[in-house]
């Protein structure tokens, strides 16, 4: 099967091994330098459904020294002044062994291994464009050039979406009083934000909060946004300093009513972009693959795929539709601070924290998906 890919980003350039590791001819569009793909400031949570497509494809060993283990997910209601913990035993039999709630990396070493990794795979073919001059050559078109995507625009692919009353503030901070293999998701009224660790006594802080306090935050001087993340992180953690100049960005949902177009196929960020509480972005995405990747190493479609862009689409519904609504549902949760919602958050506290089944049900959904 001859397939073209536009974007090669995470999502794109993971696709393409996958799909040429099945046998497919690939060719990779993208307009972008490796240099450009690199260079960017993010981090992502990689969760055991990410690992379990990464060693199926051969190149989680590739990964492992890029990325920070942690043991222990916290998760702190600042309104009820409440905590519990996700452990490693929480986790299915067979993700135990791994010895990690999830692991912690950064954009740039990801797509570094990842870029490396393409080089050596003769029928993947690397296009410096992104305008495919002859459609007709390729069985199926996979769009995967992020939620800004030009292709989705131009074949009018209609979606949800909608901008949170919200932007995020990220920076990397050297931190006392937290162990290097422990992360935090905690909930307040601002809106929620994460301390997720790199390795020693650093670790990357996403906050998310109100248009209006982002912009006044981003515009304090080093000192007082170091005073401003002393009053936001858990009791007992303390900062030292700053490593890097914080970055911003806005933050917003989208939901593609199809994911395909006729032979073209929506991958990643161009069919779904949800808010970055939880970490569920990237796993999200790179499970579209594996779903598309499954679909067409069925032999029944190998020389039919006509039928592949509509199976896939219908493969990926629940899961991208299950995580949006409980990310989604997670925000507004941590933002509802009327009285009438205490006794129901105290509620789910309550139950979590005696509950190993519950905890067991959740953190396995937002570990392996739905």
């Amino acid at each position: 099967m001859n397939i073209a890919i536009i974007g090669s980003g995470l999502t794109g350039s993971l696709a393409a091994i996958s799909l040429a590791n099945a046998g497919c001819r690939v060719d990779l569009y993208e307009r972008l330098s490796d240099d450009e793909l690199i260079n960017r400031n993010r981090t992502y949570a990689i969760t055991h459904s990410s690992r379990k497509i990464l060693e199926k494809i051969g190149i989680w060993k590739n990964f492992t020294s890029h990325l920070v283990p942690f043991q222990y997910l916290n998760i702190i209601d600042y309104e009820l002044n409440k905590k519990f913990q996700f452990l490693v035993n929480d986790l299915n039999i067979t993700d135990q062994k791994y010895s990690a709630v999830g692991w912690i990396a950064e954009h740039k070493n990801v797509m570094i291994s990842i870029l490396n990794f393409i080089s050596d795979i003769e029928n993947i073919n690397k296009i410096p464009t992104s305008v495919i001059p002859n459609t007709n050559n390729y069985d199926l078109i996979v769009v995967a050039d992020g939620s800004n995507s030009i292709t989705k625009k131009k074949l009018k692919t209609p979606s949800f979406s909608f901008n949170y009353d919200q932007m995020c503030i990220t920076a990397k901070v050297l931190l006392r009083g937290v162990k290097s293999n422990e992360a935090f998701e905690i909930l307040n009224s601002e809106g929620p934000f994460a301390v997720l660790p790199l390795g020693k006594d650093l670790f990357q802080i996403i906050c998310s909060q109100s248009i209006a306090k982002g912009n006044y935050n981003m515009s304090l001087s080093k000192s007082s946004f170091l005073d401003y993340l002393s009053t936001i992180l858990p009791h007992g953690i303390e900062i030292d300093t700053i490593l890097d100049k914080p970055n911003s960005f806005p933050i917003s949902f989208v939901f593609n009513y199809s994911f395909f177009s006729g032979k073209y196929i929506y991958l990643g960020e161009t069919a779904h972009k949800i808010h970055p509480v939880g970490g569920q972005g990237l796993n999200l995405c790179w499970r579209d693959v594996d779903s598309l990747t499954n679909i067409i190493s069925l032999p029944l479609l190998r020389n039919n795929n006509y039928f592949v862009p509509l199976i896939y689409s219908i493969s990926r519904f629940i899961d991208v539709l299950s995580i949006s609504i409980f990310t989604d549902s997670l925000v507004r949760y941590s933002r509802s601070n009327f009285y009438i919602f205490s006794l129901p958050r105290s509620l789910v506290f309550f139950v979590l924290k005696r509950s190993a089944i519950l905890r067991k049900f959740i953190i396995n959904a937002m570990t392996n998906g739905f």
